[in-house]
């Protein structure tokens, strides 16, 4: 995926969305045994939208600090936890 590409899924507007059409993101399965790529790989194809999202009955916008942690590290953690 471009960067472009990335910059359209995270421009998607929250209320534009309806829930429905998310993927719920609790159903995800990522095989642990991989390298980090792999899993990378795999929430992406299985998300969709890695910053539009849902849990359940919540919708989730996933947005970052510019002077927080970077989305690669973020993203980074969030894989390693699953």
């Amino acid at each position: 995926m471009t960067a472009g590409e990335y910059r359209a899924l995270l421009a998607v507007d929250f209320e534009d969305v309806e829930i429905g059409s998310l993927t719920d993101i609790s159903g995800i399965r990522i095989d642990k045994g991989l390298p980090l790529e792999k899993r990378r790989q795999q929430y992406l194809k299985q998300a969709g939208n890695p910053y539009l999202v849902r849990i359940g009955n919540m919708k989730v916008k996933v947005r970052f600090a510019e002077n927080g942690v970077s989305m690669e590290e973020a993203f980074e953690n969030m894989l390693l936890s699953v």
